[in-house]
């Protein structure tokens, strides 16, 4: 009896570990559990940059809507509470909005209404596949209506960003002289600049940048670097910077005294997301 349950056992065991089903299905739980687990991992990574740079770069007081994981790490991340607008079943449409923070929950949320209806254009992209995050302008008017100012706004910007190059206090080198003359600029600092240049202050824009990473076509650049041209006064720069931190909203900028590579002084501002259209109307 002993030899034949052991027989048999033996035979039960090299069944199983021979079957092709039960060695697949082994496998495929692994496999499973490791492409969840790396899903898991690319979505919370996502999630964290999306919001470093909407915490960092969204104006304080623009209001955000975002699903409930979103929100809360935008809220550890130090954004305000109260500029929150959390959305899920039953929430309704985002009225209201500045700016969506479209993650896969939203995305399934609204379907294609998201993109055609509340938000067309990308501001800033984290992560892929089915972990993307896109920080998305919201139309307050609706798509089309939206994209019709948003295009209407660049030739706006392209036209003053020519006048701009022909200003005699105005100097920029050659990168910012392109994105100048293609309206490729924040209305903000155009106007931020032709005042310098209107009170006699020579500005020297060594660069524009800071539309957002994955950023669709047509998003302004909100951010530049202007130094002193060479031969101004020593104080220029200090009263560039002191005219920047006396304005209002929305013209209010972040702005920083740094150096360039050269070790020169320049004055870094930044204006926050998303960027508005229509300031240069008339």
């Amino acid at each position: 009896m002993l030899v034949v349950f052991a027989a048999g056992g033996l035979t039960v065991a090299l069944i199983r570990h021979s079957s092709p089903g039960h060695a697949a299905g082994g496998n495929d739980g692994s496999v499973s559990g490791t492409a969840g687990l790396a899903s898991l991992q690319a979505a919370e990574a996502a999630r964290q940059s999306a919001a470093t740079w909407v915490s960092a770069q969204v104006s304080h007081g623009t209001m955000v809507s975002c699903d409930p994981a979103m929100c809360a790490a935008l809220e550890a991340k130090g954004f305000p509470v109260g500029d929150l607008m959390i959305l899920g079943p039953g929430s309704g449409d985002p009225l209201g909005s500045a700016v969506i923070v479209a993650t896969a929950a939203v995305r399934s949320q609204f379907g294609n209404r998201l993109t055609t209806v509340y938000a067309p254009t990308v501001i800033a992209s984290f992560g892929s596949g089915s972990a993307q995050i896109d920080v998305r302008a919201y139309a307050a008017g609706g798509a089309a209506a939206y994209l019709a100012a948003l295009r209407a706004d660049q030739l706006a910007r392209q036209n003053i960003g020519r006048k701009l190059l022909r200003n005699s206090h105005v100097s920029a080198l050659p990168a910012a002289q392109r994105q100048l003359a293609a309206g490729q600029v924040d209305s903000r600092l155009l106007i931020t600049i032709a005042t310098l240049a209107s009170q006699g202050s020579r500005v020297r824009i060594v660069s524009f940048g800071d539309s957002g990473p994955g950023a669709g076509a047509g998003v302004p650049l909100r951010a530049a670097e202007m130094a002193s041209p060479p031969g101004a006064k020593s104080s220029n720069l200090q009263s560039v910077l002191a005219f920047l931190r006396v304005q209002q909203p929305p013209y209010l900028a972040i702005t920083t005294l740094t150096h360039l590579a050269d070790g020169q002084q320049a004055v870094q501002i930044v204006y926050g997301a998303p960027s508005p259209l229509g300031l240069l109307s008339g």
